[in-house]
């Protein structure tokens, strides 16, 4: 007979592609099955299905169990290996690798003890030149012949060896998500401003002592807080939720845990999220337990090691369905439990009445199926199912192929589907997890980073790590070897300690460990406080570290020094002993004579007050009287010379009584009451009015509040300040004055030496005036000191340095800022409490 079989005469071998083609032309006269004319409907009607399906499909027919399979399943054969030899072999002799497993299954099955079904099997493969481990779901069904009698096995199977790695991914991704949040030591929290809502994760209700419910108010986490840092906390938060901030988040305090009498010291960094109206709507960061002692005794709970098995067993179902009202006529055990119904009530009826939520998903699906003759798949494709009550979305890898009739017309159609929901949805998680992992990594402000395999290649590092450490871009570290990238570890103690790691799997912690790195041709030195955690693969192996390090250097190095300072200051105190003895002899000597100073002071003022003032005003007054009874008789130059004296003589009065002034502002503790300071401004610009009226000065002020001071110095000090603004006004501008009040801490102020923990009244004078250069601010407080000519601006050069005395003898302060052409601003600092 012919070897190339004629398709007119045996129908059931037309189309299936090359496997139809590979049995059409095999001469099967020399096989246990002999010509195919010979063959039994039951095992025609079963290859038609099998050649022209477009899922994995075999069959085993008779004693010698001679093999038939399709273009799908030849895909699992791979190349090099057993097709197309198998087709038409024995059993035995196609399979001697898998025999002792598989032929078990076919006896059990052909003795009529029921369909067999396997998920996620591992049985190997000979394909590609070599034995391949391969993981299978399949299932092998009885085909009965026209005697009843079971002459056939019909095995569909699907590889579920991606799947299979799949889930060894993803619990590989979430041990390191876990081994990444217990290394970190991290707490997280969510504060919503507008409705006050506190949320956080359980690590952060454990330490503060809280209930593990869901939300709960911010006030019930501050009481954990220690009463003396409740205030400041408070106000940090205040600070961050106030858009002018920049919602900024960093402060380190201390909590109680009252039920477990615990204490911590934590460092809490987060920010605040403003909408469009500069209203914060959230508040969230992380919180990090800093406590040297405590870290030691953290212990990671064994719940937490344990993760969720998030991918399901996947099974396969198939149903024969009638192409000619969709009437179920055959369906095995998994369908139905992917139905959720009993076969009683699924067979002889139409799917659509078993099945009435997918019909519009599924109709159209199988309409394409008749009409083109053609078998449609998808992957991961939804349908809606009603299981337990509840509609729900369920995700399937299908393939609805079309069996014939002897005519060449559709008359059923072979549906075979696995349910593949658990697979999209742990795939999901994985991204997740990879993303939450990822996010934790480089988002922490610990420097963290993932080391991998005995090379210790780099697989991650975070921004502290690359530009605190390491001093690298991304690129030029990762992927490579860390010993490659900095040899000069190669001689410190860090690769002992790593390959420890690698070959216990035990984790290592380390305090003040000294650490020098080079990078750029720099070599930085270190002292750090480290944690290498091992990362465990699924059979228990070590593939990894990852790194958590902490840059202490700044409180080792204080401490050496303090203990180097402590051995100096013991020598030094055996020796200023002796230095003392001989001060306080002279100590005696040197009271006495700053009384003899005090003394000579005390004259010089009376002799500026009386003797030196005393001619000066007869001076003035017998020139008045030459210049109005004399004037007529001056030449144009005798006048010149005649005002230059009286110009002469006014600046050395104005002198007298500033260096007079200057004297007197010393510190009398017995004249310090609290005073109005609006009241004195009051006093000081009524006095000023003539010349406020004749350089139609603007003044404008505040309520300035009160303070406890000496009243006669600060009224000098305003009216110094206030005739400071008006005598170095612009040309032709008239000249306006603003003042200002402000309550400020002692510890925001800078450059300034104040008490941080005092509360200052800031009283600000701005003018309009011709203003200063930057770097003369300090200059213009000193006495004598000038920025200009006497011609140009009169004045004594001691108004400014009158005011700094007085803000000292206050314990306060007074800056000067100033803008060239734009006016100048001075600050007056005295404390309220």
């Amino acid at each position: 007979m012919n070897s190339n079989i004629d398709q007119k005469i045996f129908p059931f071998m037309e189309g299936g592609g090359e496997m139809g083609e590979l049995t059409r032309n095999k001469n099967w006269e020399t096989t246990s099955l002999g010509a195919p004319d010979t063959w039994p409907q039951s095992l025609r009607t079963t290859l038609s299905i099998v050649l022209n399906s477009r899922f994995p499909m075999y069959v085993f027919w008779g004693g010698d169990y001679t093999g038939f399979y399709n273009d799908a399943y030849r895909v699992s054969l791979g190349n090099d290996g057993k097709h197309p030899l198998i087709l038409g072999m024995k059993g035995k002799e196609a399979w001697p690798e898998i025999w002792d497993t598989i032929q078990p299954l076919l006896i059990s099955v052909s003795s009529g003890k029921g369909a067999t079904w396997s998920e996620n099997q591992l049985i190997p493969i000979y394909r590609n030149g070599k034995i391949e481990e391969a993981y299978w779901t399949f299932s092998y069904s009885p085909v009965k012949d026209e005697m009843g009698d079971i002459n056939g096995i019909l095995v569909t199977c699907s590889e579920t060896t991606n799947n299979v790695n799949t889930m060894k991914n993803l619990e590989e991704s979430e041990n390191e998500l876990q081994f990444a949040m217990n290394a970190a030591e991290l707490c997280t929290w969510d504060y919503n401003p507008i409705t006050n809502k506190f949320k956080s994760n359980d690590r952060l209700k454990e330490w503060f002592g809280l209930p593990l419910q869901d939300e709960i108010q911010l006030n019930d986490a501050m009481t954990a807080i220690l009463e003396q840092d409740q205030q400041r906390v408070s106000e940090e938060i205040v600070t961050a939720l106030n858009y002018d901030s920049g919602g900024k988040y960093d402060i380190i305090y201390t909590i109680n845990n009252k039920q477990m009498n615990q204490t911590r010291i934590v460092r809490a960094v987060g920010r605040s999220w403003f909408n469009e109206k500069k209203i914060a709507y959230r508040f969230n960061g992380i919180l990090q337990d800093i406590t040297e002692d405590k870290i030691a005794q953290q212990k990671i709970q064994e719940s937490e090691k344990k993760f969720r098995n998030l991918v399901k067993n996947v099974p396969i179902g198939i149903a024969i369905i009638s192409a000619k009202d969709y009437e179920v006529n055959l369906i095995n055990d998994k369908a139905l439990d992917i139905w959720n119904t009993k076969r009683d009530q699924t067979e002889g009826r139409p799917i659509f009445e078993v099945l009435t939520e997918i019909e519009s998903g599924l109709r159209p699906i199988f309409e394409n199926v008749i009409q083109t003759q053609t078998a449609q798949s998808g992957m991961e494709y939804p349908f809606n199912f009603v299981r337990n009550g509840q509609t729900v979305t369920a995700y399937f890898n299908f393939i609805f192929s079309p069996s014939f009739d002897d005519k060449g017309d559709v008359d059923a159609i072979l549906c075979v589907a696995s349910e593949v929901t658990e697979s999209v949805i742990a795939r999901h998680h994985v991204l997740e997890s990879e993303a939450e992992f990822q996010n934790l990594v480089l988002q922490s402000p610990i420097a963290m980073a993932i080391l991998r395999g005995k090379n210790l290649k780099i697989e991650m590092a975070n921004q502290a790590m690359l530009s605190h450490f390491w001093r690298k871009k991304e690129a030029e570290i990762l992927g490579k070897n860390l010993l490659d990238i900095f040899p000069e570890l190669k001689t410190q103690e860090y690769p002992a300690f790593l390959h420890s790691v690698m070959n216990t799997g035990k984790s290592l912690s380390v305090k003040e460990s000294h650490a020098l790195v080079k990078s750029n041709d720099i070599t930085k030195e270190y002292y750090v406080d480290f944690d290498y955690v091992a990362l465990k693969e699924l059979d228990g192996s070590i593939s990894g570290v990852m790194l958590t390090v902490t840059d202490v250097t700044n409180s080792v190095v204080a401490r050496q020094k303090l203990e180097n300072f402590s051995r100096e200051l013991e020598q030094q105190v055996l020796e200023r002993t002796e230095l003392l003895k001989a001060a306080n002899e002279k100590l005696e000597d040197t009271v006495q004579e700053l009384k003899k100073s005090n003394d000579e002071l005390e004259s010089f003022a009376y002799i500026s007050s009386h003797d030196l003032q005393e001619p000066l005003r007869k001076i003035q007054m017998m020139t008045s009287r030459i210049l109005s009874q004399e004037k007529q008789n001056f030449s144009e130059k005798g006048r010149q010379y005649f005002d230059r004296v009286i110009s002469s003589a006014d600046r050395m009065r104005t002198l007298i009584e500033d260096l007079l002034a200057f004297s007197r502002t010393s510190k009398q503790e017995e004249d310090f009451e609290p005073h109005n300071l609006t009241l004195l401004l009051g006093q000081v610009i009524e006095n000023l009015s003539e010349k406020i009226e004749l350089t139609n000065t603007e003044i404008k002020y505040d309520d300035l509040g009160e303070a406890k001071v000496i009243p006669f110095q600060i009224r000098q000090v305003f009216q110094n300040l206030l005739e400071n603004s008006i005598k170095f006004a612009k040309p032709d501008t008239h000249p306006k004055i603003e003042i200002k009040a402000e309550k400020i801490e002692g510890a925001k102020i800078k450059n300034l030496v104040l008490d941080a923990k005092q509360t200052y009244l800031q009283l600000s004078f701005s003018d309009n005036g011709i203003g200063f250069e930057a770097q003369y601010g300090n200059q213009i407080f000193e006495i004598f000191k000038r920025l200009h000519g006497k011609l140009e601006y009169q004045g004594t050069g001691i108004g400014l340095a009158i005011v700094k005395k007085i803000a000292i003898n206050h314990d306060g302060a007074i800056t000067a800022t100033g803008t060239l052409g734009k006016g100048s601003v001075f600050c007056l600092y005295l404390p309220i409490t």
